[in-house]
């Protein structure tokens, strides 16, 4: 099972995405991919963040249908599982030097509490979090 970090979901939304993404998700099963709610948070936050207009609107849509087509059933939230989780991350990061985003460190958590992978292109900053990182792109 693998959690899908913001910069995947964002490749595969763009008119072009990377050949290698795009390879990489096509050899997965589908069933075995997810999201985070914190993902969903980033995205929306960032279509919000962008002047009205066509390509807000093109994206938007684009992922409105990447959210109900591919992962209506594979979303995950970030619960209290996940905040014990994030807590330990976050201080151990904090301790060895290499403080991270709450973002990223909610992502981390999430995928530690349910024993997923995590996606991404940005391995460095989930390195040392106790999660198995794959970099598709």
């Amino acid at each position: 099972m693998i959690i899908l970090d913001t910069n995947v979901i964002s490749e595969i939304m763009k008119p072009n995405p990377s050949l290698n993404v795009t390879t990489w998700i096509d050899n997965q099963d589908a069933s075995g991919l997810f999201i985070s709610t914190i993902t969903i948070a980033e995205i929306c936050y960032g279509l919000n963040a962008l002047p009205e207009g066509n390509r807000r609107d093109i994206l938007e849509t684009a992922f409105n249908k990447t959210i109900t087509e591919a992962f209506e059933y594979n979303i995950l939230s970030f619960d209290e599982a996940c905040a014990h989780v994030y807590g330990k991350i976050m201080a151990n990061r904090k301790k060895i030097g290499r403080p991270m985003g709450i973002l990223d460190g909610q992502i981390a958590a999430t995928a530690c509490a349910h024993g997923f992978s995590v996606a991404t292109r940005n391995v460095s900053d989930f390195s040392d979090c106790g999660v198995d990182l794959i970099n598709p792109f």
